[in-house]
Parts: C-alpha cells; sequence; structure tokens
C-alpha cells in the first residue's frame, strides 16, 4: 500500500494559546512493498509522524494519503490497514493471556471462526518469532521484555495490515532479539505487497532493510532518499552526522578509498567479507584496491 505525504503540518492544540508545531512542511512517498526508515533524535516529529499515518492524528494542514485515499475519509479501518507497534509495548498489552491478547481484536472486530483466529494468531507468533505453544496461557505482563515486544508485534500483525510500523523497535532489545526482529520484518515484507516504517534514532540494525530514508529535524524534512546517498549527505552535515549509523560511515570511507564495496549493502557480513579479501590479497592479486567506484 503506498503512502504519499503532501506538504504535511501538525499542530498540537491548534487555535489556542498552547499551539506548539511538530511538523511542518513534511513531504514524501513511500511505494507498496517498500522499507521506509525515519531517523532523528529526540522532538524531531518522529512519533507525531506516524500517528498521522495511520489515522490516530489528522493533518493540521497538507495530506497524507494511503492507498491513495485521504486519511481525512479513512476512518477507524485505517488502523487495521496501517499497524502500529509503540516504543513501550507494555503499553499495548492488557489481556490475561498471550492468546486472548493476540487475537483480541479478531474476536471483537471480525467475523472469522474460531479455527480461522486460532490459525491468523498461529501464522502471526510465528512471524514475530513468538512460541506460542510454550507462552500461549501466561500472562503477557510477565514476559521478558523482547517477548512483550514479540506479542505486541503479533498482536498487530494478527489483522494482517498491509503497512507495518515501529516506533524505536531495538529500545531495550539485546543483540539476538535485535537479529530476531530485522528477519520478522524481511519475512513480512517477502511478499512485496507489504510496506513497513521503521522509526528509530538509532538506524544500523535496520539499515540493510531499508529502501528509503527519512530524516526528520526540529519538525521538518531535512533530507530524503536512497539510504547510501542520504547518509552521504548526512555525514557532511554538522547538526545530524551523530545521527549516521556506523557502519554507513565505515562503507561510504571505503568506497573514498577506492575498495569496491558496494554503496547499498549495509550488511555486516557482506563488509567483513570484502575486508577479509583486501586484508588477505595484495593489490596485484586482487584489483580490490586500484577500482574506484563514483
Amino acid at each position: 500500500m503506498e503512502i504519499q505525504v503532501e506538504n504535511l503540518e501538525y499542530t498540537y492544540g491548534a487555535g489556542t494559546s498552547m499551539a506548539r508545531t511538530a511538523l511542518t512542511n513534511v513531504h514524501f512517498r513511500v511505494p507498496t512493498g517498500a522499507v521506509l526508515g525515519v531517523l532523528g533524535g529526540t522532538g524531531s516529529g518522529k512519533t507525531t509522524l506516524i500517528k498521522n499515518l495511520n489515522g490516530l492524528l489528522l493533518p493540521t494542514r497538507g495530506t497524507v494519503l494511503v492507498g491513495g485515499r485521504d486519511t481525512l475519509s479513512w476512518g477507524p479501518e485505517l488502523r487495521r490497514r496501517v499497524g502500529v507497534v509503540f516504543q513501550r509495548p507494555e503499553r499495548q498489552l492488557f489481556a490475561e493471556t498471550v492468546y486472548e491478547d493476540v487475537s483480541f481484536v479478531l474476536h471483537r472486530f471480525s467475523n472469522l471462526s474460531q479455527g480461522e483466529i486460532r490459525k491468523r494468531v498461529e501464522w502471526a507468533c510465528e512471524v514475530s518469532g513468538l512460541d506460542l505453544e510454550k507462552i500461549e496461557w501466561q500472562n503477557p505482563r510477565n514476559l521478558s521484555d523482547g517477548e512483550k515486544r514479540k506479542a505486541a508485534l503479533a498482536g498487530v500483525l494478527v489483522n494482517e495490515p498491509e503497512v507495518l510500523i515501529l516506533d524505536e523497535p531495538a529500545v531495550g532489545l539485546d543483540p539476538p532479539s535485535i537479529a530476531d526482529l530485522v528477519r520478522t520484518i524481511e519475512a513480512y515484507v517477502a511478499t512485496g505487497s507489504r510496506s513497513a516504517v521503521i522509526v528509530s534514532h538509532d538506524m544500523e540494525p535496520f539499515l540493510p532493510l531499508l529502501d528509503l530514508l527519512l530524516v526528520l529535524h526540529d519538525g521538518r524534512r531535512r533530507d530524503f532518499g536512497e539510504p547510501c546517498e542520504v547518509c552521504a549527505r548526512l555525514i557532511a552535515d554538522r547538526d545530524l552526522r551523530g545521527f549516521v549509523p556506523g557502519i554507513a560511515v565505515a562503507v561510504l570511507r571505503l568506497r573514498e578509498e577506492g575498495y569496491p564495496i558496494p554503496c547499498d549493502d549495509f550488511r555486516v557480513s557482506t563488509l567483513a567479507e570484502l575486508l577479509g579479501e583486501i586484508l588477505t590479497a595484495s593489490p596485484a592479486e586482487s584489483g580490490l584496491k586500484m577500482e574506484r567506484h563514483d
């Protein structure tokens, strides 16, 4: 499902003495099947933006189109089609058991049979990396932080949304859990018909997944485009260079030195393999050092 944002402005308390503008003239387009990263610091407008994408907030000015349709006309159905997992997943967990929590929306708002609901819950948990048989009757509030995040994700995926939005998904997770999350996102978008939006101040774990990168600063669009190009520009930006993922800095600097490292491949395994070749072969043998990529 395509997302198109045109001159979006959002003001909290608009028309009052407490008015505060959180987004100004933000514009971008995400094609169906693409993965967008939204990068920015605290107060940059990231959370306000994603709430405008699924209709929790509606633009003060400008337009947000989801699937070619204005969010002003979608109604509650939009929040099923565009699912959001917020930064603190424990706040999205409320039922007495994991199964009840994940299946709640289907029991409440669908006409599916119990068997169909069971299949949908099993699929959502499998994609989320959650062992349903092991924990389905546990209270979700007793799960580990990683399991809580997976349960919250499954509770969104069970609706089979066409757009999945993750708000600071790596916060509080250890490296294995982050790796699981990356695999989950890969599985979700693998069909090519679903899109994802990953919102973070630290995009390094998710950089290999991204097709597009949007940078917000003080509520405005600072940059937008392919991740390699955006990262290259950010390195020269005094205000935002600190947000450039370390692996992107490494790839770009090695390319500047003439090493044939693909600009759009930010996987650690690829970088490690190429560096291994560079270190074990002489320039004359490999030709690596001599080749330059513009």
